[in-house]
């Protein structure tokens, strides 16, 4: 497995970023915040200095992640309403997440696809859409229809699409994760595994959420939670995640991937450092 980090978790510029890893040993990178901007919308001289500085430090960029369908999925239509100005107000919010919708699907996909291909990342990392207070059950078909027409468009392009396990969405535990890549079946289609998250929507990650995504798992976001606290972000180690046993897990599987450090903590080289080291010590422990 290689270990990397999500540069804007160390410095908000990645250069910065890429220089303390390698000074750490770390010469992999997960890309999505750039300053005040996120990947792939940056503006130009940003974006040009950005590939400079992979280039020049022989960096590898193991995933991005523009927030792709980080978003609410609107209905088939409005909401009805008998009183005019009400049903009104539905129809522009409704129009709105149409709108929304569409510039994910015609804009910032292709955008993002494009991005990748010139920082030379192969995994694009999407969302599963906000449930926005819809009642547990398996995810709308047109839905569906829309992360697996973006999964063919990556794969049109050599790249693989990972969801996101992410808390609030449709794909939000390791059980809700896998019936989603399952139901879509392309091979362009992976998760990115985040047991913090989904330790927030009541799964238990390791073993139970792992042992249902299992065979999707390319890409892991390394951090820790205490549900309990508000649902506040901690030291790895100190929450509910297991992470010792998920690591083993992991090396048991000879998995591959990425484990990209995204502590959520400040202050950030720190908390940065600290789950670096915690890290290694859990890969190291798991060896047979």
């Amino acid at each position: 497995m290689k270990i990397s980090i999500v540069t804007d978790e160390l410095s908000a510029d990645p250069e910065t970023a890429f220089e303390l890893g390698l000074e750490w040993g770390v010469s992999h990178f997960e890309l999505r915040g750039v300053y005040d901007q996120r990947v792939p919308r940056l503006a130009a001289h940003v974006r040009q200095r950005l590939v400079r500085a992979i280039r020049s430090l022989d960096v590898t960029i193991t995933a991005i992640s523009p927030g792709l369908f980080k978003i609410p999925f609107p209905a088939s239509a409005p909401q009805h309403s008998n009183l005019g100005w009400m049903g009104a107000g539905f129809h522009r919010s409704w129009a709105d997440l149409r709108g929304l919708l569409d510039d994910h699907r015609q804009n910032l996909l292709p955008e993002a696809l494009d991005f990748a291909q010139e920082v030379g990342a192969s995994h694009l990392i999407a969302f599963s859409f906000h449930r926005d207070g819809a009642p547990a059950g398996p995810a709308p078909q047109a839905l569906v229809d829309v992360i697996a027409s973006a999964t063919e468009r990556a794969a049109d392009r050599g790249m693989t699409l990972l969801i996101e396990t992410e808390e609030g969405h449709w794909a939000n535990t390791g059980e809700t994760s896998s019936a989603l890549a399952r139901r879509i079946n392309h091979p362009a289609l992976g998760i990115n595994w985040d047991p913090a998250n989904a330790c927030i929507d009541g799964d238990t990650p390791y073993p139970d959420g792992y042992a249902s995504v299992r065979p999707f798992v390319q890409n892991v976001h390394f951090k820790d939670v205490h549900v309990a606290v508000d649902g506040a972000w901690t030291i790895v180690e100190e929450g509910d995640v297991d992470w010792r046993g998920q690591i083993a897990a992991l090396v048991a599987d000879h998995y591959t991937g990425a484990i990209a450090i995204e502590p959520h903590l400040s202050p950030s080289v720190a908390s940065t450092r600290n789950a670096l080291e915690r890290l290694k010590v859990l890969i190291k422990d798991a060896q047979p």
